[in-house]
């Protein structure tokens, strides 16, 4: 028995690396088949953005109460069921004939999706909480890498001239393949789930004033990075930089992110602090977006490497705290799942508020302070943290 459970700690964040990177493989990979989709299933723009949506909407509305369930009955029968859902689906993507097939098959996607988050923090605080910035570092960085994968193998595999269906069966049958691992490792290891029902469990995070700092947080890094990542293409262009000038820079979002993946929780480890790292990370962030005021075309490519090392890393704290927080560590599953679930509104609202501010003044300048602004919040919202990490003072010695 000590054997398996060597073997499958030594497995588990090698998995939750690949897990992250084909959540976003699946998720991204869409982007590129958008026209030929629309004109292959003969749908409106609207519902284009649906089946890209679905997913969102989906763990929203899910991640909340299946962080409860996580907390119950293990990281790993989870884990495991998540994947079955995202393998299954993620290769019957590839034999929908209509619009609403595709559809099922993206909102049955987002259950196995919902479960992700809370299921990698709970393993985390239960295996590896002696590391737990470094590991969660790890596992964060398959995100960006995620991205990119799906944006750019589908993009080739279009000009190769292999249709949509193709690609989600190619990309469904790695998730497959994902899968079967995950129900290969001995689970046997893992810590026996909460006694607590789930009305104390429930109350208990409620009240608890760490939960809604860090979920705001949450809202300020994952919303402005979303939000960054979709407008600045376009702010950009406003700003008379040419089409590939400005996608260049965008770029630069992603890099940054999988840069912070694979530093943050590391730096953060070896100081033995998450605080004034969050602290930091969010005055830089709002000093590299305030950059884009300005035309400063020879900075641009920087401060979007910043912009997207100091925001990502920001959510890489917030996702390391939970794990270690005294009084809710117990809860990791539900923690993560709060946080992230409401989280996602800073996604959904400030993607509107930044277009409602350039159609109001005919320029990007107010969008991009209003984006500016949000990181120096995530750094307010974190001054207000207990310090989780190793070298926290005690204030009473």
């Amino acid at each position: 028995m000590a054997g398996w459970r060597l073997v499958s700690q030594r497995l588990l964040l090698p998995l939750a690396f690949l897990t992250a990177f084909t959540l976003h493989l699946l998720i991204f990979s869409y982007s590129p088949m958008i026209s030929l989709m629309m004109s292959e299933l003969d749908i409106s723009h609207v519902q284009a953005g649906l089946i890209f949506s679905m997913n969102i909407l989906t763990i929203i509305i899910l991640r909340f109460p299946l962080g409860f369930l996580i907390d119950r009955i293990g990281f790993m029968k989870a884990i495991k069921v998540a994947m079955i859902l995202i393998g299954v689906f993620g290769f019957l993507r590839g034999f929908a004939r209509d619009y609403w097939e595709i559809l099922f098959a993206q909102s049955m996607l987002g259950v196995g999706f919902a479960f992700i988050l809370p299921c990698l923090a709970k393993m985390i605080s239960v295996v590896y909480a002696d590391r737990a910035g470094s590991a969660t570092g790890l596992y964060v960085s398959g995100f960006p890498i995620g991205d990119i994968a799906g944006l750019t193998l589908a993009s080739h595999l279009l000009d190769l001239n292999v249709g949509w269906r193709l690609i989600f069966k190619a990309f469904g049958a790695w998730s497959l393949a994902l899968a079967l691992m995950w129900l290969l490792v001995n689970s046997k290891h893992q810590t026996p789930a909460m006694g607590e029902d789930l009305k104390g469990s429930v109350k208990r995070l409620i009240r608890e004033r760490a939960i809604w700092i860090l979920t705001g947080i949450c809202i300020c890094s994952m919303g402005c990075y979303d939000t960054v990542l979709t407008w600045l293409p376009h702010i950009l262009e406003l700003k008379l930089l040419p089409p590939r000038e400005a996608g260049l820079t965008t770029s630069m979002l992603p890099l940054g992110f999988l840069a912070s993946g694979l530093t943050v929780g590391l730096i953060s480890d070896r100081l033995g602090l998450r605080k004034p790292l969050i602290v930091a990370l969010g005055l830089i962030g709002g000093l590299s977006l305030s950059m884009f005021v300005f035309d400063l075309r020879a900075a641009l490519w920087a401060a979007a490497l910043s912009a997207g090392f100091s925001l990502t890393g920001i959510l890489t704290l917030v996702l390391i705290v939970p794990t270690e927080h005294p009084r809710i560590k117990g809860f990791v599953g539900s923690s993560i799942g709060i946080i992230s679930s409401i989280g996602n509104l800073g996604t959904f609202v400030f993607p509107i508020v930044a277009g409602f501010l350039m159609d109001r003044t005919a320029s990007p300048v107010a969008s991009t302070i209003f984006l500016a602004a949000i990181p120096f919040l995530a750094s307010m919202l974190g001054s207000m943290m207990e310090e989780t990490g190793r070298g926290k003072v005690d204030s009473k010695g």
